[in-house]
């Protein structure tokens, strides 16, 4: 009877051991999930700041753009009166020419 204890005690630790290792790599596992986890969670933060930071700067470079965009119209507008008033200018330089011209014959 004393192998057969002997034998006992050692399948005991034996089993003993086998369940402290499957509990040592349990652990293990739960812990490398924890910090693969961790890390997902942190690249997803730094991810959303990214893109929030890509919109704020696209809602910027908008504003630019159409800011420009208005000047341009308003600068091409500007210039589009000024050659008018111009061209009425001349028409009236040229009917009082043609005006004088006539009063000379006359």
């Amino acid at each position: 009877m004393a192998v057969d204890r002997s034998t006992e005690n050692g399948r005991d630790r034996q089993v003993r051991d086998l369940e402290a290792a499957v509990l040592a790599m349990r652990e293990a596992l739960e812990l490398a999930q924890r910090e693969a986890d961790d890390r997902l969670q942190a690249a997803t933060a730094q991810a959303s700041a990214e893109a929030d930071q890509l919109k704020e700067m696209i809602a910027t470079l908008r504003e630019e753009l159409e800011a420009q965009a208005h000047r341009h119209a308003k600068a091409l507008q500007e210039q589009k009166q000024q050659g008018a008033d111009e061209v009425r200018q001349l028409q009236a330089t040229v009917q009082a020419l043609r005006d004088q011209l006539e009063r000379t014959r006359q």
